[in-house]
């Protein structure tokens, strides 16, 4: 190894899942699933090479991200396995979103005193 090549960094299965279910709550919890999803999806085939282009232009400011996360991101997505699992994940999470979403709406619905229905209460008119 020469001086200037960096460490290979591998990460344990574990730390693995634990990252990739971290990013994906990142991802659905800030509402962006779906963006997220179709740039994965665009970029899956080259994540080898953009983690070696990563590793070559953040190489600098790694350090300054606290925990390693910035080679072990690299190192995780240099494999396309790892990015497919992360798709799955997000997919996943977003699907529970969504029935926790209709579960509630369909609480409100029930808890809601049906009344008469006419148009006055329909349209909520002044008079």
């Amino acid at each position: 190894m020469s001086s200037w090549e960096l460490p290979e960094i591998d990460i344990p299965p574990e730390k693995a899942e634990e990252m990739i279910e971290k990013i994906a709550r990142f991802i659905v919890n800030n509402g962006l699933g779906t963006p997220a999803i179709m740039a994965l999806d665009m970029v899956k085939p080259m994540t080898p090479l953009g983690t070696q282009v990563g590793l070559l232009f953040g190489a600098a400011f790694f350090p300054l991200i606290p925990g390693n996360w910035g080679f072990n991101l690299m190192e995780l997505f240099r494999d396309i396995e790892n990015v497919e699992k992360l798709i799955q994940r997000v997919e996943a999470l977003m699907k529970e979103e969504d029935e926790a979403k209709k579960l509630e709406k369909k609480k409100k619905a029930k808890e809601k005193p049906k009344g008469k229905r006419s148009l006055r209460n329909l349209f909520k008119l002044p008079f």
